[in-house]
């Protein structure tokens, strides 16, 4: 079954970014630091050219495949698309449970 994933951009501002990918349970399953934030000799997601800057969702979801941590068919989606989604499915899942009581 598809999931949903969820990019959220935490910090990005004067030379620091940080951003994470959040499951439907809000829980983070990946973490991306780029300049300030990095150590002496790390490479972040963009040097590495995973990622061609920080609204490449397409190839942070590659990379995300080819890591295991999301399978092919799942979807990454920025933070307000992703929340949108989510509120939906809350609201299906509301819906479906509701059939048929009264009111």
């Amino acid at each position: 079954m598809t999931q949903l994933f969820g990019y959220y951009i935490d910090l990005n501002e004067r030379g620091s970014f940080i951003a994470d990918v959040r499951n439907q349970k809000g829980e983070a399953v990946f973490e991306i630091r780029a300049g300030n934030e990095l150590g002496d000799g790390e490479a972040s997601i963009f040097d590495d050219g995973y990622m061609r800057d920080k609204d490449d969702l397409s190839g942070l979801s590659s990379y995300l495949v080819e890591l295991g941590i999301i399978e092919a068919e799942d979807k990454l989606l920025a933070m307000e698309e992703f929340e949108r989604a989510l509120g939906a499915s809350l609201e299906d899942d509301h819906d479906d449970a509701c059939q048929g009581m009264r009111p």
